[in-house]
């Protein structure tokens, strides 16, 4: 029977009290789920260790990821005898902070880079355990509907986070709107300074990611998360372009102290199952695979 706690039941659309916080007081509030965490932890010690695990805490981001476990990964994960939470959020950053101080088990939102920007900025321990089918990441119409119609001085909305916004210039580039410096080494940490010819003056906008889709219409163009989109109810097959390159499907992520467990080797086996994949061939059809497919 699926353990449902008070504040949420699993496989319901949930929205984390976390994600609604000021970024102000995140660490107030995390300082104060790590003590109950490590209450929690004293207390079931004898019965619920990383290697005996009865509950799977799962946070993704709202839409695709959470249809994901609620309609395939949770299941099957009951039928191996475990018992499954969701939690949808909407905020980049507490997914992680909760997977690194252990009140979520795993996530499913993040492309590799921006992974490794979370690590290094945040001295994480977290890693990559699965990748998972992603919806490409694109520029979508705002205030004008073609590209046809771009103009100078035109705005357009970016994620602001390191590695998104290095994707949004290279969308601008393959579309011949901006010019990036040949020489860059890493195509994940691109920014303004990069750019050698911006021919029709883009006012590019820095935006939270999750925040995109809001401010979409007083924007001309807007560079969405392909998962954001879609939540907000836009098909990526909406995008006026999307992004050349694979390198960001996302993946599962969990703390790598739990990279050996018997729950982080099923969660693998379940979605690289020939099952996940024929269920995603409809489920995920144009979406990004995984590169390992």
């Amino acid at each position: 029977m699926i353990h449902t706690p008070k504040t949420q039941a699993p496989y319901k659309k949930q929205t984390s009290i976390l994600s609604k916080i000021r970024v102000g007081v995140i660490s107030t509030i995390l300082i104060f789920t790590g003590i109950i965490t490590a209450c929690s932890d004293e207390a079931n010690t004898a019965g619920n260790s990383a290697n005996n695990k009865e509950v799977i805490k799962i946070g993704t981001s709202p839409g695709d990821f959470g249809d994901l476990v609620r309609d395939y990964l949770g299941p099957e994960l009951e039928k191996a005898g475990y018992k499954v939470t969701l939690s949808e959020i909407t905020d980049i950053v507490i997914p992680n902070v909760s997977v690194e101080e252990g009140s979520l088990d795993l996530n499913i939102f993040q492309h590799k880079p921006y992974l490794d920007e979370f690590n290094r900025n945040q001295k994480g321990h977290l890693i990559p355990l699965v990748q998972v089918p992603t919806a490409p990441y694109g520029i979508y119409s705002g205030k004008l509907k073609h590209l046809s119609e771009v103009k100078n001085g035109a705005t357009i909305g970016i994620p602001s986070n390191v590695t998104n916004f290095s994707r949004g210039l290279l969308i601008l580039e393959n579309i011949g709107w901006i010019t990036l410096r040949s020489d860059i080494e890493d195509r994940f940490q691109i920014g303004k300074h990069d750019i050698i010819d911006n021919p029709y003056n883009l006012e590019l906008k820095e935006i939270e990611a999750a925040q995109v889709v809001r401010v979409r219409p007083d924007l001309d163009y807007a560079i969405i998360n392909g998962n954001f989109a879609l939540d907000a109810g836009i098909h990526f097959r909406e995008a006026l372009s999307t992004e050349p390159s694979k390198d960001f499907i996302n993946w599962v992520v969990i703390h790598e102290k739990n990279s050996d467990t018997p729950w982080a080797k099923k969660v693998i086996e379940i979605l690289e199952s020939d099952d996940f994949k024929t269920y995603s061939a409809t489920r995920f059809a144009n979406y990004n695979l995984p590169l390992a497919w």
